[in-house]
């Protein structure tokens, strides 16, 4: 009985803690949500340290320009700063709605500063107010707890019915009938000659789930808004082309005439989605104070496992097919049964600050076939070998990638077939076609003793180098001769690595390429001729390892044995341990950079400040475990600084100085 009160009493809390979480108002068929963590950042640079920014007095004098005068910190907004504020993004099949959920800790102070001069209507303990910004409706509501701001974008597929088309008065043509049923668009194109408006029709906002009906005056205010569009009469009528006319000696206003029918009855169709829009968001953001919790985000287990309260920001969604079917609706709906996003699951993405620096991670769920795939090809590790030829205090960054190359080239052909080939229907026989012959051109084996798949790229330095090129100089009959000149070229010092087994094939291709003139031999190290690059290029071949590089130095101490790298632990550590991994020395990378090309002093002063002190700048990734594809980037911050953020604003500070 005391375990059955305690487990009562534990779901009572939580259910509790859920509720006041402003989540909770999120809609379960949100399918992508983004979680902005104001107290977390709060955490690590004090309110007054904020204010005393640059970011926080322009936000404060911002605050006094509207005519608050009593703003002198961000906290005097009204907003709760120790709670975490919601983007979110849903659809139904005729609209996308943009929400966005703040918390308020004083209410008042919001409405001095933002609603003093807006017509306020007032339903309950909800207020709102209306206004057009960059041409689209948005919808402002609050109560004594947080502040709702909605938008939505018409989706155009729903309005490509003519039954939907006339229950809204917008001019439709139905272009997929055009040749089979001439009447239907005659009968098409005579309504369009009238440029009318189908007077009664009704406004039927997409179904959310709302605990309260709509109050008579929101249906008026709908009604009016349309019937004010309804009444508009466009005066223009078409332009009859005479076919006699010579229209080629005036194109210009020919196309003006021609098009501004068009234009007329396009602009009429946008007018009406937009105004239907905005009155959907507005009874989208009622719906939004009156959300069950029993319908949340928060009963979704893929968002939960997102949310990660030490981050800034988080970014969560449900899967790839959902952004990809709202971002390119067009394209999405010609995909048939194509699989071009179905093997992707939900995506997290968190940016986080701490002692070291910035982080941003990421993790993306894919299918159980997706992951056999990758498990296959993402199976070996790094050359080891490679390391030998890494000099850690030299190197300025370094790039390592471990795949299988003949897994690659077994599953590519799949698919290729299984994502491409039913996403346009009418090459679904050749694509499929392709995937097998490529299957059966390709001696997977053969090529992966060329190349294994893994491979270093390390670049070791930048300098200036004066390179010759050709000009041309013409006399007054415009004949031209060639003159050499030179000019400077900023020039990398790298060395590529990558694995090979197949020391015959190898020797044939350096043999076909001397026999074309294109490559030069010094006693085994191969330099690249006719090359259009600004540099030189060698190339070597030891210990089953094919090397490519811009020094003859480096490539001699190769061939030499004489080449000894020191990899620092960390280093070792990076590319060892994951299967994509790089980095990049911010500090190395401001020493290298040509003085000239900062020609400044301050120009030179402020790159170093601004990168001098920088630590490195690294990625890792190792590869998939369980279902899970996951990476990780970094920004290393200087020591001096308790945090990242707090280093991010001494450099905001210092460039808000030099202006």
């Amino acid at each position: 009985m005391n375990r059955f009160l305690l487990i009562t009493l534990a779901l009572l809390i939580t259910s509790t803690l859920r509720a006041q979480d402003l989540a909770s108002k999120i809609p379960h068929d949100a399918f992508a949500v983004v979680n902005i963590q104001t107290g977390q950042f709060f955490k690590l640079i004090h309110v007054k340290d904020f204010d005393r920014s640059a970011i926080g007095k322009a936000l404060v004098d911002l605050g006094q320009k509207t005519g608050a005068s009593d703003i002198t910190s961000v906290t005097d907004y009204g907003f709760d700063l120790n709670s975490t504020s919601y983007f979110w993004t849903s659809k139904t099949d005729s609209i996308t709605y943009f929400t966005v959920l703040i918390p308020l800790s004083d209410v008042s102070a919001f409405e001095q500063i933002f609603a003093a001069e807006e017509e306020i209507i007032r339903q309950g303990p909800v207020q709102q107010f209306t206004k057009t910004l960059d041409d689209e409706q948005v919808t402002f509501a609050w109560d004594n707890r947080m502040l709702c701001i909605a938008s939505g974008s018409p989706v155009s597929s729903y309005f490509e019915n003519q039954e939907v088309a006339d229950r809204y008065g917008i001019t439709y043509y139905d272009y997929g009938n055009y040749y089979d049923d001439p009447d239907t668009t005659s009968a098409a194109i005579d309504s369009a000659n009238t440029w009318g408006y189908i007077d009664d029709f009704d406004i039927a906002p997409p179904v959310v789930e709302i605990e309260a009906a709509p109050t008579e005056a929101t249906v008026e205010a709908a009604e009016e808004a349309v019937d004010s569009l309804a009444d508009i009469v466009y005066e223009d009528e078409p332009v009859e082309i005479d076919s006699t006319t010579d229209w080629w000696a005036d194109t210009a206003n020919y196309a003006v005439e021609a098009a501004s029918p068009y234009e007329d009855y396009y602009t009429k169709n946008i007018r009406i989605k937009d105004s239907l829009a905005g009155i959907w968001a507005r009874e989208y953001t009622e719906s939004v104070f009156n959300h069950s919790l029993d319908n949340s985000i928060l009963n979704n287990r893929s968002y939960l496992r997102s949310v990660k309260k030490d981050a800034l920001i988080t970014g969560w969604l449900s899967n790839l097919e959902a952004i990809y079917s709202t971002l390119l609706p067009d394209l999405f709906g010609m995909r048939g049964d194509g699989k071009l996003f179905s093997y992707y699951g939900s995506v997290y993405a968190g940016l986080y600050a701490d002692g070291e620096g910035f982080k941003l991670g990421t993790e993306m769920e894919v299918s159980d076939e997706l992951a056999r795939s990758f498990k296959r090809i993402y199976r070996p590790k790094l050359n080891r070998k490679f390391l030998k030829y890494v000099d850690s205090d030299r190197a300025v960054g370094f790039v390592g990638l471990a795949m299988d190359s003949k897994a690659y080239l077994e599953e590519l052909p799949k698919l290729m077939n299984d994502t491409y080939g039913k996403i346009f229907a009418q090459y679904e026989n050749e694509i499929s076609l392709g995937a097998e012959i490529i299957s059966l051109l390709l001696d997977e084996e053969a090529i992966a003793s060329v190349a294994k798949g893994d491979g270093l790229f390390v670049l070791n330095g930048i300098a200036e180098k004066e390179v010759a090129y050709t000009d041309y100089e013409y006399d007054e009959d415009y004949n031209y001769k060639e003159i050499e000149k030179t000019k400077m070229e900023t020039i990398p010092d790298f060395l590529v690595m990558f694995s090979s087994d197949n020391v015959n094939l190898y020797n044939r291709l350096v043999s076909y390429f001397q026999y074309k003139m294109l490559l030069s031999d010094d006693d085994g190290i191969f330099h690249i001729e006719q090359s259009e690059l600004p540099f030189d290029l060698y190339l070597y071949r030891r210990d089953n390892i094919v090397f490519l590089g811009t020094s003859k130095l480096e490539m001699e101490g190769v061939r030499d044995n004489r080449m000894q790298g020191s990899i620092s632990k960390a280093h070792r550590a990076l590319l060892t341990k994951n299967r994509f991994a790089g980095l990049m020395s911010a500090k190395k990378l401001s020493e290298e950079i040509p003085q000239e090309q900062l020609r400044s002093l301050d120009n030179y002063i402020a790159f170093h400040k601004l990168f001098g002190n920088l630590g490195d700048f690294y990625f890792r990734s190792n590869g998939i475990k369980g279902n899970t594809v996951s990476g990780e980037f970094v920004a290393q911050t200087p020591e001096g600084y308790d945090n990242a953020v707090q280093y991010l604003f001494a450099l905001i500070d210092y460039a808000a100085q030099q202006q």
